[in-house]
Formats: structure tokens, sequence, C-alpha cells
């Protein structure tokens, strides 16, 4: 087959590029691991986000045949937000399958669909890493764009404001037994702050990603080490600072980021978890005919022979994912004090 036909054929159609790069094997980043975000694909370019001010109230014991308690009509707020678009391209060149040929194989396509799930994976693990980097500006409540530009303010959206940060007390100079419980007392409440912006729903835990010098900091305090003496946690929590640790109600983690993607040095967020509808994402259809007013996936991919049909391909790969926490007056910041 030639090399022409091959890029005609169905390996480079856009059913079997989608398919291939929703496939793809990019281990998932930290917080896609956690399964903080629930997913769903919608037909459209923008979603409303309906915020409901409502609480979860006790009901009165009533005597039998009184009238039932009138349920109150929570007010709603209606958001409006638009999915960001985020496409990426990278060349097949005829070049670049010269001879090619599978390891062990005469068969030529099954080099050249090796060659094409390269540039796909490629594309994957970056469009995964952007991914990650919403999610992160998400449980900060601010979302920001590749060059540092603000792409969603969730505190100006919603028209909430943001909580104040808990400045946390790390002092270790003169501390004795006798001091134990001081620093767990400065985020000891934590839980029923949450559940109290929430409505009293229920907090199943709390996260905190942190950044480096912060996790350090109340990994290695004296407090938190004696709480952890002779058990293998302590021997772990000493011998691997990256490990993650539980204490007074919250998972610290030095959040595991590089580059662009990672929580500043002296600073955590206290994240709720298990609580229904809080973090979302939303994906958007491609802006392809063939997209149009269908589900969107969490990937796309497209091939464009150039004009003469004879020298390269271009792949395309995009997502269009809107990540954002429902109720970010509830991302509580920490930072050292």
């Amino acid at each position: 087959m030639s090399l022409v036909n091959v890029f005609k054929s169905s390996l480079f159609k856009t059913t079997t590029l989608t398919a291939a790069i929703n496939a793809t094997e990019t281990p998932p980043q930290r917080i896609a691991q956690l399964g903080l975000f629930e997913e769903q694909g919608v037909p459209t370019t923008s979603v409303v986000i309906e915020r409901k001010n409502s609480r979860l109230d006790i009901a009165p014991v009533l005597p039998r045949g009184a009238d039932p308690t009138p349920m109150k009509d929570p007010t709603r707020q209606g958001v409006s937000l638009v999915i960001p678009h985020v496409p990426v391209r990278d060349r097949l060149m005829a070049d670049e399958l010269q001879d090619v040929r599978e390891f062990g194989s005469e068969d030529q396509l099954v080099g050249i669909e090796a060659a094409r799930d390269e540039k796909l994976q490629t594309m994957d693990d970056t469009l995964t890493v952007t991914e990650e980097y919403h999610r992160l500006g998400a449980i900060q409540g601010l979302i920001l764009d590749e060059d540092g530009s603000v792409l969603l303010d969730l505190y100006d959206e919603f028209e909430v404001t943001e909580p104040a940060a808990i400045e946390i007390d790390v002092t270790r100079e003169g501390w004795t037994i006798g001091d134990a419980g001081l620093l767990r007392a400065q985020f000891s409440g934590l839980k029923t702050q949450m559940r109290q912006i929430l409505g009293n729903k229920p907090v199943r835990g709390i996260w905190a990603p942190c950044g480096d010098a912060l996790y350090d900091q109340v990994a290695n305090h004296p407090e938190v080490i004696d709480t952890y003496r002779a058990t293998m946690e302590a021997k772990d929590l000493r011998g691997d600072p990256s490990e993650s640790f539980t204490y007074g109600g919250v998972i610290w983690e030095k959040y595991p980021g590089y580059g662009d993607v990672e929580m500043d040095a002296d600073e955590c967020r206290f994240i709720p978890m298990g609580v229904p509808g809080l973090f979302i994402s939303r994906y958007a259809p491609a802006n392809w005919f063939s997209a149009v007013n269908r589900k969107g996936l969490p990937r796309y991919a497209m091939a464009t022979l150039d004009p003469t049909g004879e020298k390269w391909i271009d792949l395309e790969g995009q997502t269009n994912g809107l990540h954002i926490c429902t109720r970010p007056e509830v991302l509580i910041p920490g930072r050292l004090k």
C-alpha cells in the first residue's frame, strides 16, 4: 500500500484517531487519581451552573394528622460559563515513515500505526498535564492559562469571597510535650467550618495539597512526630518526606507537581472530599462538523493531509474541558505564618 493510500485509510479517520487518543495510557495526574471531579460530556460549548443556596434542616416531630412541615424553596443562582478550547498539533512527515517496519514484522501498517500512536501519545500527555493545571487552579478558585493570565476567577463568577487563610504557626523553638495539641488546634475546626458553608452537607474528609516548604515544616514538626512515635508511620514520615500523612483530621500531601503545575512553596489548600457536585468537569464537543451537537468527549483527534497529499499529515488533538469548584467559598487556604 502506498503512503498516500495509508494516509487516506481508516488509520487516519477522525473516528479512529479520536478513539485512539482516548485509549492512550497516559498516567493520570494526582488530582485525576483522587477522582475529585465528576466528569460528564455536554453537547454545548458553554454550561449554566445552578447553585442552590439551601441547607439541610431538621424537621420537627408533629402529632399524627397534623399538617406536614412545608419545605423551603432554595434560592437559585445560575452562572453561565464558556468551556475552554485547548487544541494541539503535531506533524507526521513522509520521511519519518521511510522504510518503516515494526520490529520483527513485515507489516508496514503496524509500523505506521506505531508512528501515529507515538504522536497521539505526546499530544495526550500535553493535554493531560494541561487538564491537571486547570484542576489545580479550580481547587484554589483561580484557573490560569499557560502564560499565567486568568482564565476563570471562580470567586468573581459566583460572587463570593475567598475565605480567610489559616496562618499555620510551626514554631518549634522551646516546644515541649506540654505544648502538644497547639498545632492541631489551628485546623481542628475545619470540617465544621466547611459543613456550615455547604449547608450542613457531610464532608467525608479533608485533603491538603501542600507546597514543599509548608509540607516539610508540618511533617517534621515535633508534635506530629511525637504523635507517630514508635510507629511505622513515624519511620516513613522521617525517612520519606514525599509521602502523605494524616494528622488532625487532614490528609497532608506534598503536591507532586513540576514546572508551573505546582503549589506555592509556603501554601496549601484545604479541600473537602466526598461532597457530590462540588467539583465537576464538563466536556464540550470539538469544533468539527462530525462532533457538532453531540456530547463532548475528553479528547479528540483528527488528521489533515498537506495540499499535495504527498509530504506530511497534520495530527490535531484537543480537549474542551471546564473544570471548576461549584462552591469556591469552601476552599480554605493555608500558609506558613
